[in-house]
């Protein structure tokens, strides 16, 4: 009873929205993307009644042609009103009742990333991510209306954190699994089907030749395996979520260059938002504006702190920068940067890898320090 009492209060504890409001801004141009093969054979008139179409079930409606593409483009119209946030909770469910009818019309229609697609977009619907980064919230701050809460119950949040970890853990298990798959037989007569557009490419003959070895697949399928597997357990653990979210990053770049998945590797990368730490201003970047150095870097925070994760003070004129982490740890300084543009969903891609460097992990172990010699003279 005390488990279940503590996993009740996990899903009902009141946590920021915030990623969840960046993802819905995220989702929109997805969703368009989804959207344009059904749009484009409309536009030739070539719609869901073709010569592969083949129904889920006899009982499921079907809508005349000219209702058919006019809700197609409803969607459209409805995920670009999603994504500015404009009527967001009429715009997300929209355009979630839209996608997943057309998703079911057909069985020709699903895909993996499809079905993707549309459990992000129900979550989104029945979470409260339009009051923030939003034409809503700014047409209320207008108005002169207060703001309303940034917080809300934590379950959509957690359900599609496991949904996201579960993509690559069934993914890398099933392939675990697959002889061929982890033998390396299946990626290897992927990349033998495909040689003549390899040769298109501007690759070397040493490149060509190794993609090309049976040998070079036995170890790349396991490499694969083991880094679907890793993403699914390593976004779990602060320790290796970060890691975990680079590693992801790289590997949808990775796949999109090599595979034809849709819009799976951009919905992929969107989603990792949610992983960010659901609290927000639990950051303290202290700039002198007296210095032009730190006030671009206050501006470029200012502009691309998307998850608010800062909370920008004035420090006193010939001060150095100074970020106080959530755990009470203070840099200073160029360390003080790699850290602050490591927490930009835009910049941290670059910033993460700096976070390694000597003088980085100098200047956070002697904040532990200072923190530990502090808590033990009280």
């Amino acid at each position: 009873m005390n488990a279940l009492a503590r996993f009740d209060d996990l899903l009902g504890r009141t946590v920021s929205m915030r990623a969840l409001a960046l993802l819905r801004a995220l989702a929109g141009p997805v969703v368009l993307l989804h959207l344009q093969p059904f749009l484009s054979d409309a536009w030739r008139g070539e719609t869901y009644r073709d010569a592969f179409y083949e129904p889920y079930a006899a009982w499921y409606p079907e809508l005349p042609e000219a209702i058919y593409v006019g809700l197609l483009w409803l969607a459209a119209a409805a995920a670009v009103a999603m994504s500015l946030g404009f009527l967001t909770r009429v715009a997300t469910a929209t355009t979630f009742a839209v996608v997943t009818y057309n998703l079911f019309l057909s069985t020709t229609h699903f895909h993996n990333n499809r079905a993707y697609l549309v459990v992000v977009l129900g979550l989104l619907a029945v979470a409260p991510c339009g009051r923030e980064l939003s034409l809503d919230a700014w047409i209320r701050h207008r108005r002169g209306q207060p703001a309303r809460d940034p917080l809300a119950p934590a379950w959509p949040l957690w359900l599609l954190r496991f949904e996201c970890a579960a993509i690559y853990g069934a993914s890398g298990l099933s392939k675990l699994v697959d002889p061929d798959w982890f033998g390396g037989t299946v990626t290897w007569q992927r990349v033998v089907r495909a040689r003549d557009d390899l040769e298109a490419w501007p690759l070397p003959d040493w490149a060509l030749s190794a993609l090309t070895d049976r040998g070079f697949h036995t170890g790349a399928a396991k490499l694969i395996v083991l880094t679907e597997l890793f993403i699914a357990l390593g976004l779990w653990w602060p320790r290796t979520r970060y890691a975990a979210v680079w590693v992801a990053v790289v590997f949808h770049v990775t796949i999109e260059t090599s595979a034809s998945v849709q819009v799976f590797s951009l919905l992929g990368i969107a989603v990792l938002v949610i992983w960010a730490v659901p609290s927000t201003r639990d950051r303290v970047l202290r700039i002198d504006s007296t210095s032009a150095r730190q006030a671009r870097l206050g501006r470029l925070v200012g502009g691309l702190d998307w998850l608010a994760r800062f909370r920008v003070e004035p420090a006193p004129p010939g001060s150095a920068l100074a970020v106080t982490d959530r755990d009470g740890t203070t840099l200073r300084g160029a360390p003080a940067v790699a850290l602050t543009l490591s927490r930009l969903p835009l910049t941290a891609w670059f910033a993460l890898p700096a976070l390694l460097l000597p003088a980085v992990r100098r200047a956070r172990r002697a904040g532990d320090e200072g923190i530990t010699a502090s808590v033990a003279s009280r």
